[in-house]
């Protein structure tokens, strides 16, 4: 090679290898001046964008302007189930998981008796009535709604619960039986227990209208009929729509587990017109917006500009990458030779509201538009889709539209008032509900095992025969039975073929007669029908949780509700059931 063609080669293509390194040479003891890093001359900056091939670079120009157009769509009705005729007006000043999980809240002793001394308290608080008066009406208020002297079911009553129980018998009125029957009268609806003559002297009515408000304002409940939760798949359902003339867009949560409610959390679907979407269109408005770039920054990223200080807590340099490891690589390459490469517009958007975007021109330093498409319309393989993020899809369709969800921020979760556990027995051919924990009169959880283990003091199984000299050695047992809190859910199949899990019953000898096994916990509907679709229930079982929730909206307004959630349970079980047992009567019963 000529001297002239190795001169033009190296001009064109620099190196960073074969240069003489430049350092700073004090003329002073003090090395302030020199940590400023000045440079004056312009000559020195050519070439250090020289040396790192700024200059053969194409389409380096840096975005300044970005342009954008889009419409912002509200959302304005809600529907729980999948019952179009059920849509209802979405409440906005209510947060959307609030509005779906909450459910009515049943209290027990506890709550009852702090209901009971409230409304007391403001009977003698009224001006109105006299000191004798006073006495009256709450006399008749506690004869009746009085607090039962012993517990509706001795077995679920701790021994705490029972002496306070015996402590508050005839001292308090039954503020939660109260509560239940004012209301139903302030709806115009027959009470289960009607209220005393008392109830109507003057001056009572603002007093029963303060209470049955204080009640009311203690936790957020539904409207009757407003419960998205479903049974027989153990999660919610529910749909918020956003109608337009055109069409009825829905954005659907068809199983919902329950905490946390985000715009992964939906799918979208296009609804049947109803009477509510009709009278409550979505409000569609167009939006422009002119904004200058930014560049993307996360952890770990390296800074561009020439003169900063990195921050080495992230190092993806120092990642141990084998050649297998493909996605350590990828964001290797990413954060490494691409992270300064991205940018992103800001884009503000009401929360709850749908947004797309029509379209967007960028404008870099050299006066270069470009229309930037969206990944959708990206050139792939045929039996391929583009791959796109964060926008809602449906019905194999992807729409372009993204929902910036009303999440909660910062939510307080108490423990579980039940936990119910739900799986399958293979050795019996059915699958349980086991009750472990449960609502107690104390409004507290109690154990379900604990008190299956009092039951079992207080009312153990028969004796088993005792030995005869010369009699057989051996007795027959029909069944041998499960813990009170293991509710069988046995297999059945429709008509139509679908397989489902009923909840059945048991009868369990003990030595007061036989106990019938039935469900207390309202995860499992007591007193009514409960059907379990068995696609629902894996092998590794399903928990279902209920329990209060509690949070801040973004206006200041406090929320407390019932909620209910489920997940993955710890695998499959044995209850004990067994059938036909022949045991030796001088051995004692296993």
């Amino acid at each position: 090679m000529s001297l002239e063609d190795f001169a033009r080669t190296s001009a064109n293509t620099p190196s960073v290898t074969t240069w003489t390194r430049l350092e700073p040479l004090p003329r002073d003891a003090s090395l302030d001046r020199s940590l400023q890093a000045q440079v004056r001359d312009p000559a020195w900056m050519l070439a250090r964008q020289w040396q790192v091939g700024e200059f053969t670079g194409a389409d380096a120009g840096s975005p300044v302007q970005a342009t954008l157009a889009g419409q912002l769509q509200t959302v304005t009705t809600y529907c729980p189930g999948s019952d179009p005729s059920a849509t209802i007006v979405l409440d906005q000043q209510l947060p959307l998981e609030v509005h779906v999980e909450r459910e009515n809240v049943e209290l027990k002793l506890r709550g009852s008796v702090q209901l009971g001394f409230y409304f007391e308290a403001l009977v003698k608080e009224s001006s109105v009535f006299s000191p004798s008066t006073v006495v009256a009406i709450i006399a008749a208020f506690r004869q009746s709604f009085p607090i039962a002297a012993t517990p509706p079911d001795p077995t679920y009553a701790p021994a705490d619960a029972v002496r306070f129980r015996s402590l508050m018998a005839g001292r308090v009125t039954d503020g939660e039986a109260l509560y239940t029957s004012a209301a139903a009268v302030a709806a115009g609806q027959t009470p289960p227990i009607p209220l005393p003559a008392a109830a109507s002297q003057p001056g009572m009515a603002p007093v029963l209208s303060a209470f049955l408000a204080y009640r009311a304002s203690l936790f957020s409940e539904p409207a009757t009929g407003d419960l998205p939760w479903q049974s027989q798949e153990l999660d919610y359902d529910f749909s918020i729509g956003s109608p337009t003339p055109t069409q009825n867009l829905l954005l659907n949560a068809p199983s919902f587990p329950g905490g946390r409610l985000d715009w992964y959390s939906f799918g979208m679907s296009t609804g049947s017109a109803n009477p509510v979407a009709t009278a409550n269109p979505a409000q569609v408005t167009p939006v422009n917006f002119n904004f200058l770039p930014n560049h993307v920054t996360f952890r770990g990223v390296h800074d561009p500009r020439w003169w900063t200080f990195e921050d080495s807590v992230t190092d993806f340099g120092s990642l141990d990458a084998q050649q297998v490891d493909l996605a350590k690589l990828l964001v290797m390459e990413f954060a490494l030779v691409y992270g300064s490469d991205w940018f992103s517009v800001p884009i503000p958007t009401p929360v709850g509201n749908l947004a797309s975007i029509s379209t967007l021109v960028v404008t870099d330093t050299f006066g270069v538009r470009t229309l930037i498409r969206p990944a959708e319309q990206t050139t792939v393989n045929p039996g391929e889709s583009p791959w796109t993020i964060y926008k809602l899809s449906g019905d194999g369709t992807r729409s372009d539209f993204i929902m910036l969800a009303p999440t909660l921020g910062l939510v307080q979760e108490a423990k579980e008032l039940e936990e119910v556990m739900f799986l399958r027995d293979n050795m019996a051919a059915m699958a349980w509900a086991v009750e472990n924990e449960l609502q107690g009169d104390l409004d507290s959880p109690i154990d379900g095992q604990q008190a299956y283990l009092q039951r079992m003091q207080t009312n153990p199984p028969p004796p088993p025969p005792l030995p005869i000299p010369g009699g057989p050695q051996i007795f027959y047992t029909v069944e041998q039975p499960v813990p009170d809190n293991w509710i069988p859910m046995v297999p059945v199949q429709t008509t139509e073929g679908a397989l489902y899990l009923r909840r059945g019953t048991m009868e369990i000898p003990t030595t007061q007669g036989l106990l019938y096994v039935t469900p207390r916990a309202l995860v499992l509907n007591p007193g009514k029908p409960f059907f379990l679709a068995d696609r629902v229930l894996p092998p590794t079982g399903v928990q279902v949780d209920r329990y209060f929730r509690r949070t801040r909206a973004m206006d200041g307004s406090t929320y407390l509700w019932m909620a209910r959630k489920s997940g993955p349970g710890r695998g499959p079980g044995w209850s004990g059931l067994r059938f036909d047992l022949v045991q030796n009567v001088a051995q004692p019963p296993t």
